[in-house]
């Protein structure tokens, strides 16, 4: 736990009320990675260096150098940091994460685009695809396989873009069941509702004071000293996370709620307009009134660790 945060006792949410504003949502991608083991030069690599079985492995990239086909895994790449993780909260070990219902519509919109881009990119891949394992032979040299190459239809087949949206569950067991192994089950559930909320709410902290603190840092300097770069991405990121804070707060949390106050009032407040990363750059007292409310933010926000 960072030294600087005040740990305070989380208060329980009602469970209707974040069954009404929140859902789950679950985010699955499939692709064809153009990767496969050869378990020939594995055994060849381990022999050679007189290791033991199993102990080295050889993957190959089965095209080498595929401009289409990474394109494919750096959009699914960015979906998942930029738009799913960033827009939502851990909430099970199956994959689902916690969607607050007032961020519903920005987030479907925004993976409904990366939902478009991920099939043009795929059909990109397509296009080129057959192209690609005409020249797999000379790329690969005596590590190449035909077998190691499908079809088009069946590579096809190898990708998927999938956004599951489900309601938050509610202790209301029906099972056909005895009372006394009912009344364990929602025993259970009582314990794990309440734990899925914190840590819900610890990623809603973790994040901010990691955000905060990469803008602290780059303003943490005064006249005379060497300028710290401030990158417009970090400042963006400060303010879509502030926003998060109160967008995120299921508790209901007071003591976050006034730091989301505080530095919403410093970022975007009567007079802070001209708050950008130039004017913290040239603006030494602005930027040292903006180090002070960050740093105190990251000492009052409150932390959510059981």
């Amino acid at each position: 736990m960072n030294e600087l945060t005040a740990p305070i006792a989380p208060a329980i949410p009602n469970r209707v009320s974040i069954a009404s504003s929140c859902s789950n949502v679950e985010f699955t991608v499939s692709l064809w990675t153009g990767r496969k083991k050869d378990k020939r030069a594995s055994a060849q690599v381990t022999s050679d260096n007189n290791a033991e079985s199993g102990s080295a492995g050889v993957y190959k990239k089965l095209f080498g150098n595929c401009p289409e086909l990474e394109a494919i895994t750096k959009h699914v790449g960015n979906v998942r940091n930029h738009i799913h993780y960033r827009m939502t909260m851990p909430w099970s070990d199956l994959g689902q994460r916690l969607l607050v219902t007032a961020m519903l519509p920005d987030y479907q919109r925004m993976m409904s685009e990366a939902q478009v881009e991920f099939w043009r990119l795929v059909a990109e891949f397509m296009k080129v695809y057959q192209w690609e394992v005409s020249q797999a032979s000379a790329k690969m040299g005596t590590l190449h396989r035909p077998e190691d190459y499908p079809s088009e239809d069946e590579i096809r087949e190898k990708f998927a873009f999938r956004v599951m949206y489900t309601p938050v569950a509610e202790n209301d067991f029906r099972c056909d069941v005895g009372s006394e192994q009912l009344q364990d089950m929602q025993e259970a559930y009582d314990q794990f509702y309440p734990a899925q909320i914190n840590q819900a709410m610890q990623h809603v902290h973790d994040v901010t004071v990691k955000t905060l603190t990469k803008l602290h840092s780059s303003i943490d300097w005064e006249e005379g000293e060497k300028k710290g770069k401030i990158f417009e991405s970090v400042f963006d990121s400060c303010l879509e996370q502030i926003d998060m804070l109160e967008t995120c707060n299921l508790t209901g949390n007071t003591q976050m709620s006034a730091v989301h106050a505080k530095l919403k009032a410093q970022f975007t407040g009567k007079g802070m307009q001209g708050l950008s990363p130039e004017a913290l750059k040239e603006d030494a007292v602005l930027r040292r009134q903006t180090r002070d409310v960050i740093a105190d933010a990251i000492k009052t926000l409150p932390s959510l660790e059981m």
